[in-house]
Order: C-alpha cells, then sequence, then structure tokens
C-alpha cells in the first residue's frame, strides 16, 4: 500500500467515475483501474463495486476511504509543515554559548536571527564547555559556540572554528594604574581587584608567572557573567579580563586596555561544535551561519607579541597556537 494508491483513491470518491479521477489525478483511465486493482489485492478485500459506468464504495472501501482521507490531508500538511521549517517560520532552536562567546556573538546572532524569522522557538542557554558538550551528547542541545581546547579528545563531536578575537585587561577611563603606562607584571594591579572568568589551572599558572606577589590570586574575583566583570571595573576600580568586542558592545561606562608587558597579545578561540553524524536543523544551521558571519567582520590578531588567551580564557606565553 502506498500513500498514492491512496490518493487514487480518494479522488474517485470525490470524482464518482474512474474517467472523471483519471483526469483529475493526471493519469490515463486503465493506469488508475490498476492503481486501485492494487491497492485492493494489497490489502486483501474488495473497496469497490464497478457497475454501469459508476463505482459504489463496500463496507470495507468506507472504512479505508476514511483512513485515507485522514492519510492523505496528513501527508499533505507534513510537506506545508516542512516547508514553514526549512524557511523558519516554525521549529525550535537549543543553543549553547560559553560566557564570553553568549555576550559577544549571542545578543547579536539571536537578535538578527529572530528579526529575520520572528516566530521561531528559541531555548538560549550559557554555560561551561563541559557541561554544554554533555547537553549535547543527550541532544538537549543542536549545537554550542564555546573554547574547544579541552574538547579536542572527546569522540562524537564535530567543531568548525571562528575567527579569533582580541581579548585584554581592562580598566575603567581615570584608573590610577593607566598612569603607570606599560607595567612590567601585574603586582601593581593586584593592588585592585583583578576580576576573570573561570580559568584552567595551567592558565592560571601563566598569570601567576606574570606576578610576582605571591600573598594572593592574582585573580580574586571569578565570574562568567560580563556584565557582573563591566560593572565592577565602572564601580569597585576592578581589573578585569574580557573580549575587546565585548568592550566595545557594553553600554557600561568607557573601558581602557590596561598594557601589561607579558600579557600583551590575548585572543579568544571559539568553535562552533556539533554532534558528528547528527544533521542540524534548518533553524541551528541559520544560527550557524549567521554566528560564522559576524565572526567574520571582527579583525583577526592581536596587540602584541607575548601571549595568547583563548577560549574561556586559556593562555600560551610568547607563541601563537593553531586549533
Amino acid at each position: 500500500m502506498q500513500l498514492r494508491q491512496l490518493e487514487h483513491l480518494v479522488a474517485l470518491a470525490d470524482q464518482g467515475s474512474f474517467g472523471r479521477a483519471a483526469e483529475a489525478v493526471h493519469l490515463s483511465q486503465p493506469a488508475l483501474s490498476r492503481s486501485i486493482d492494487s491497492l485492493e489485492e494489497s490489502l486483501a478485500a474488495r473497496l469497490v463495486d464497478r457497475a454501469y459506468g459508476q463505482v459504489f464504495f463496500t463496507a470495507a472501501g468506507e472504512l479505508v476511504l476514511a483512513r485515507a482521507r485522514e492519510l492523505v490531508a496528513n501527508a499533505h500538511q507534513l510537506k506545508h509543515d516542512l516547508a514553514l521549517l526549512q524557511d523558519l517560520a516554525i521549529g525550535t532552536l537549543n543553543v549553547g554559548l560559553g560566557p564570553f562567546a553568549a555576550c559577544m556573538l549571542g545578543r547579536p546572532v539571536l537578535s538578527e536571527l529572530l528579526r529575520l524569522h520572528p516566530t521561531l522557538a528559541v531555548n538560549f542557554e550559557v554555560g561551561e564547555a563541559n557541561a554544554l558538550s554533555e547537553r549535547l551528547h543527550r541532544r538537549q542541545i543542536d549545537l554550542f559556540i564555546a573554547d574547544t581546547r579541552e574538547l579536542k579528545k572527546q569522540p562524537g563531536l564535530a567543531m568548525k572554528r571562528l575567527p579569533n578575537m582580541p581579548v585584554s585587561l581592562f580598566v575603567q577611563a581615570g584608573h590610577p594604574l593607566l598612569s603607570r603606562g606599560l607595567l612590567a607584571n601585574l603586582d601593581e594591579a593586584m593592588n585592585f581587584p583583578l576580576a576573570s572568568p573561570q580559568l584552567p589551572a595551567s592558565v592560571s599558572s601563566v598569570f601567576d608567572a606574570v606576578a610576582k606577589r605571591s600573598d594572593r590570586a592574582v585573580f580574586n574575583v571569578v565570574c562568567d557573567d560580563l556584565d557582573t566583570l563591566f560593572h565592577l571595573a565602572a564601580t569597585a576600580q576592578a581589573v578585569i579580563l574580557a573580549p575587546d568586542r565585548a568592550v566595545t558592545m557594553s553600554a557600561t561606562a568607557p573601558l581602557v586596555r590596561l598594557p601589561v608587558k607579558k600579557l600583551s597579545t590575548m585572543q579568544t578561540h571559539y568553535s562552533l561544535v556539533m554532534l558528528a553524524n547528527r544533521t542540524l536543523s534548518p533553524a541551528a544551521r541559520a544560527f550557524a551561519s549567521l554566528a560564522q558571519r559576524l565572526m567574520a567582520q571582527v579583525p583577526i590578531g592581536g596587540l602584541g607579541p607575548n601571549a595568547e588567551v583563548d577560549g574561556n580564557v586559556s593562555v600560551r606565553p610568547k607563541q601563537s597556537f593553531r586549533a
């Protein structure tokens, strides 16, 4: 039994004769008759009685016809819904982003996506890369954008590198440290709150190497929310670690780069992360495309020769790196 045969049966009922039904479905009358015969054979039941050019549905035929109308209508609705899904008129996007990526990419990409497709349902969550990876493997999200440095050993993931973006230490305009010029290390900065997102131990050790003091951790404030970091810079004279683009997009008080001799070239290191064998939904493909377009508009490169910050963040002194 095929859907086309059920469509032919419905046409026969609607048109009342084989001749008119054949014309309606663009078949010859013998071809339509063979289609109905084949349907009857597959169901092992007589569906229609033919008499003097008229068609009469049997009891079995009436039963099959009622179900056929439902199936044909559902098939047509399915095609319609798939077209809407491809056009993003319907559907759901479940996307995750690391803290920095959420601020730099999540907001502008989500804004543009919903401007283009206002009826799309979106679930947007912010989290740490490994936690997002677990949700991705469980198919609770479609994709995520975050640092991939620690995800390379995980099987089943497909990653597409995004361009690097500069990251710097920032302070509020007029901060006392700005009068010092290029800082040789972080010791003087440690007289003020130093705030960053959560850093791996290997990354923290690089910042530790730029500080001679051992009386406290270099970053005594750890916060994955960029708006909170900006607020601390504006109200508590904090020195914050943040992507340059996020700072330019912020509506808070103006922030200024704080130059430190051994931390002059710092960059993000983001990737689009998906399941290797999973077909992305149209909404997920649209989100990924918009994210790549936005990142492609950002100038690539650092601010100096000595160190890089990548991901959420990680650092390598005096060298560049590859994904």
